[in-house]
């Protein structure tokens, strides 16, 4: 498995001691993939070197298709919108939606993976993609600290990590940006995909607190967005502690 997303160093001479290190890395996975070829995550094919997924799935990996929502990443029906009809007649808290790609197909089985399959090299691939795809795009000069929508800790023990945390802190050691934990869930909740949209709301409220207070303009990262209910909490949440806007990142959109 990769071992991308070195950890900075922030002594002097670290730039050549960063070298060293990564010249030894590679020389140590070059001997691990001699004795133990890995093998594409998804198709299962040879890979000529550590990684996760073979070039060729990798540039399968498909892209939100159509228009969308910049506020909750809903498909519209009408291109010259930019919003859909219940973002344009409702106060949001979420000011922008993102997503690496679909949920149905490879962005998650890749998310699955991660999840259950506790594979952190898809989790530094996946962290990779996301901190390149804010870099194209207008996003990556538009937050000023990264965070993460929290588990119950009941949830996290049982898992033994929050995934989104995992992305968030991946993220931020690739575009050097800061990564706090803001909010914390204060109860457990019925898992969102088993109820109906207006159930996932109602499911939510009050689940998250503000752990930390601030002015700043905030990327809010989690694996999958489905109805948005939840981003939609934790921004809320954040903005009534001071924060100036929310932007949403997740792997894939359902």
């Amino acid at each position: 498995m990769t071992t991308n997303g070195g950890t900075r160093t922030s002594f002097c001479g670290s730039r050549s001691f960063s070298s060293l290190v990564g010249a030894g890395r590679r020389g140590l996975e070059a001997v691990v993939a001699v004795f133990f070829p890995p093998a594409c995550a998804l198709c299962g094919r040879p890979l000529a070197s550590l990684g996760v997924i073979c070039p060729t799935c990798e540039a399968d990996l498909p892209q939100l298709r159509g228009p969308r929502c910049r506020r909750c990443g809903e498909r519209l029906s009408d291109p010259s919108l930019d919003v859909c009809l219940r973002c344009g007649t409702t106060v949001r808290a979420v000011d922008r939606f993102e997503a690496l790609g679909p949920y149905n197909g490879t962005w998650g089985e890749l998310v699955r993976l991660l999840k259950f399959e506790k594979e952190p090299a898809v989790g530094r691939f996946l962290a990779a993609r996301m901190a390149a795809h804010l870099m194209a795009s207008s996003i990556a000069g538009s937050f000023d600290l990264i965070t993460f929508i929290p588990m119950s800790p009941a949830d996290q023990r049982a898992r033994g990590f929050n995934q989104a945390e995992l992305l968030a802190r991946g993220i931020g050691r690739r575009l050097r940006r800061p990564v706090h934990r803001t909010l914390k869930k204060v109860r457990r909740t019925p898992p969102q995909s088993r109820l109906a949209a207006r159930e996932r709301r109602a499911n939510l409220q009050g689940a998250f607190r503000l752990v930390r207070y601030g002015a700043e303009r905030v990327l809010l990262i989690d694996d999958i967005g489905t109805t948005g209910s939840t981003a939609e909490e934790c921004a809320r949440a954040l903005k009534q502690g001071g924060y100036a806007s929310v932007v949403v990142l997740t792997v894939a959109r359902a």
